[in-house]
């Protein structure tokens, strides 16, 4: 494999980095496990070749318990990473065919994998579009996580979730638009923003943005639940009276396992198609066409995709993120443009940051800690921090940009070897010669939260820091609303509707947790979290109508509107800068 490839994401962003912004210093050693150790964690094993051709790919045990001791923790980072990869070959595994081919009808089992194929099989390059038949609307051939219910199939507006996922046929009812099921492809993606914060493109000629940035390649999202946490919201759903308490399983009577799948797809020219380093689907978005909003059909491809999976001992989601390789460069290795707009162009922070100082994020490879300098408060500018490209660009009044996505160095040394382990792995079995899979690589993972370093020469080394900003680079991408992101962040005034962005560091963000898995004697309500699991932890259910806060249930799919039966809205790709600028708050305000 070319050195290239090999070092992406884990380690390229630290070594792109220059001197003259950072500051790092080694991190102190953790020893080796030893060989007496208690715990025993099989998904931790080295991956191999028999691991990527399993048929069908298990779907990895629960770590066991982590033992918090900083000098000899029972599961390492690597063992952790090589657990994530496990959770993907299973995920990314076909789903089961029903022998079904008619409109409207799903041709798979939903939510189960094919006993008969395998991993390899899912990553030729026609894999979705030879499942195609003239006499269905749907490919018979689906990723696993994709044949999950859609989070309006979750929340569908005015009823509760419906019927036996297994065997439902995708519908999906939002508050704007209501799509069929003979229209209807499994994928569906139907949110046009990072949480409300940005919209993210790659330029639609060479590296420079176009005038307009909507006329570029935007990048879209959609979330998906497993069955496990699909029939538990069914069973607990009442429109009238929501429930005053929730626990996603696995909890006190219900020991299944909850999944998330955030998943970002980019809108496909013919070229990248023929590429074959894309998994690529047919795929449902949405278009406003004189005042009606229609629902219209594309290839887009995968380049981003979060699991989150909640496991006994680990009652705060365990966070992954993989990313297709091609986003800030092509495999030529020139600059794909990838750039972003912000739907504000004033960021402050909270008292945690002193007025005129320069916030700073300290990131933990595993081998050393380097502290890297966040923009300064103010407006969304070059001399304020930001790598805004300069020209003439259409960008509406109180939005900012186009701003050139950066990696930070937030990748670490755990995560980049086993990359490395399965390169190897494939590249000795035939036959994963032409899979698209080769094209992926973890980014990073959390498992437990802490608080970030207290500096770059901590006196207890933390080896739960390594990926405290664990960001995936087309799906938080914007620094440092989302991707060097800890605490929370909102609009301080939504009503005034000044566009400004409150990065809230100091900011407490997992609640109300239950104590088992976590660290001892640890207060959950004084974790100041980052990255994934920090943004999630404001996700709380229900809220306090004094205080605004409540238990973090790290699902932002479960609200008080959505537990009512107000379901979602679908975003348009055409949205205007309004519609925009009033969705933010539903993500912005809490």
């Amino acid at each position: 494999m070319k050195t290239r490839i090999i070092i992406f994401g884990a380690l390229a962003g630290t070594l792109a980095m220059t001197a003259s912004c950072t500051r790092t210093e080694p991190t102190v050693a953790a020893s080796s496990i030893s060989k007496d150790q208690e715990t025993s964690f099989p998904g931790g094993a080295p991956i191999t070749a028999a691991d990527l051709t399993a048929t069908p790919a298990a779907l990895p045990v629960a770590p066991p318990a982590y033992n918090y001791d900083p000098y000899k923790p029972n599961i390492t980072h690597e063992e952790y990473a090589r657990f994530a990869w496990r959770q993907f070959i299973h995920f990314n595994s076909p789903a089961q065919k029903n022998g079904v081919d008619a409109a409207g009808k799903s041709p798979v089992v939903r939510g189960s994998i094919d006993p008969r194929r395998n991993f390899a099989a899912s990553g030729a390059s026609d894999f979705h579009q030879s499942g195609r038949t003239a006499r269905s609307n749907f490919s018979s051939n689906q990723l696993l996580w994709e044949t999950f219910a859609h989070r309006s199939e979750l929340f569908p507006v005015g009823s509760a979730p419906r019927g036996n996922l297994a065997a439902l046929d995708p519908e999906y009812a939002f508050q704007n638009v209501n799509v069929a099921s003979t229209d209807a492809r499994f994928n569906n993606l139907d949110e046009n923003t990072q949480i409300g914060q940005n919209q993210i493109f790659f330029p639609k000629s060479g590296s420079t943005p176009s005038a307009n940035p909507q006329d570029d390649h935007i990048i879209l999202f959609q979330a998906r639940v497993n069955p496990v946490e699909y029939d538990y919201v069914k069973s607990i759903y009442n429109a009238e009276k929501p429930p005053t308490a929730l626990e996603l399983p696995p909890n006190g009577t219900n020991p299944g396992e909850s999944v998330e799948v955030k998943s970002a797809w980019r809108e496909m020219t013919p070229e990248l198609i023929a590429s074959g380093r894309y998994h690529t689907a047919e795929a449902l978005y949405y278009y406003n066409e004189n005042g009606q909003i229609q629902a219209r059909v594309a290839t887009f491809g995968l380049v981003g995709v979060h699991i989150l999976r909640k496991m006994e001992n680990y009652p705060t989601f365990v966070y992954t993120t993989f990313e297709q390789l091609d986003s800030l460069t092509t495999p030529d290795s020139k600059d794909t443009g990838l750039y972003l707009v912000n739907l504000y162009d004033q960021l402050q922070y909270d008292a945690s940051v002193p007025p005129g100082t320069r916030p700073s994020a300290i990131l933990n490879t595993g081998s050393n800690r380097t502290l890297v300098p966040l923009p300064l408060a103010g407006a969304i500018d070059s001399a304020h921090g930001y790598d805004v490209i300069p020209g003439k660009f259409t960008v509406p009044k109180g939005f900012s940009g186009p701003i050139k996505v950066q990696n930070p160095p937030v990748g670490t040394s755990a995560v980049y070897n086993v990359n490395t382990e399965v390169q190897k792995a494939m590249a000795s079995t035939p036959e994963f010669k032409n899979s698209v899979w080769q094209y992926y690589r973890l980014v990073g993972l959390q498992v437990l939260p802490t608080n970030e370093d207290s500096s770059i020469t901590p006196k207890t080394p933390d080896p739960l820091t390594q990926d405290y900003y664990l960001a995936n680079i087309v799906i938080e991408s914007s620094q440092p609303g989302i991707q060097l992101f800890k605490g929370g962040v909102k609009d301080p005034h939504p009503d005034q509707q000044d566009f400004t962005l409150l990065a809230k560091r100091g900011l407490p963000s997992i609640l109300g947790v239950k104590a088992k898995g976590l660290r001892p004697n640890t207060p959950t309500d004084q974790l100041v979290m980052g990255g994934c699991m920090g943004c999630h932890g404001n996700a709380q259910y229900p809220r306090d109508k004094v205080s605004g806060k409540g238990p973090s249930i790290f699902s932002f799919l479960i609200d008080g509107n959505t537990m009512s039966g107000k379901g979602f809205s679908a975003d348009v790709r055409n949205e205007s800068a309004a519609e925009l600028s009033a969705k933010r708050l539903e993500y912005l305000s809490y």
